[in-house]
């Protein structure tokens, strides 16, 4: 038995793909992705230093910061992000929480990281083989 996945966990289709591709190298910005819409996209586009600010964050918390099951709660990322990121000339106003959350949703899209199905609070790892 395979590993038991979130609904929000991907791949997305190609199309997706070639839009992300396109609003990067067209606008500076990355296309949000999210496997739950029709056609794998979130339908806004976040800045491309604003993303992977925030993609490294996440991935570095779980790298650094997971519990010995590779899991770590979202709020303490979300927590971190805006300590880390408060004051930052990226994020004028300040508040992370949204830039934290669309960015994981879609790396779970991009199958870079995964939330840990029926998890309360909910917990994410990275991305895990079969």
């Amino acid at each position: 038995m395979g590993i038991e996945r979130d609904p929000h966990a991907g791949p997305v289709p190609a199309a997706a793909w070639a839009a992300d591709a396109e609003a990067r190298q067209e606008r500076g910005r990355v296309e949000i992705f999210n496997a739950t819409r029709p056609g794998g996209l979130d339908g806004w586009t976040m800045d491309l230093a604003q993303y992977e600010a925030m993609r490294t964050h996440i991935l570095e918390m779980i790298d650094d910061e997971a519990d010995d099951d590779g899991t770590i709660r979202l709020q303490l990322v979300v927590d971190a992000a805006q300590d880390r990121f408060g004051n930052h000339e990226l994020f004028p106003n300040g508040r992370l929480t949204n830039y934290v959350r669309y960015t994981k949703t879609d790396l779970e899209a991009r199958c870079e990281v995964e939330r840990i199905p029926r998890s309360s609070p909910q917990r994410i790892v990275r991305w895990r083989s079969e």
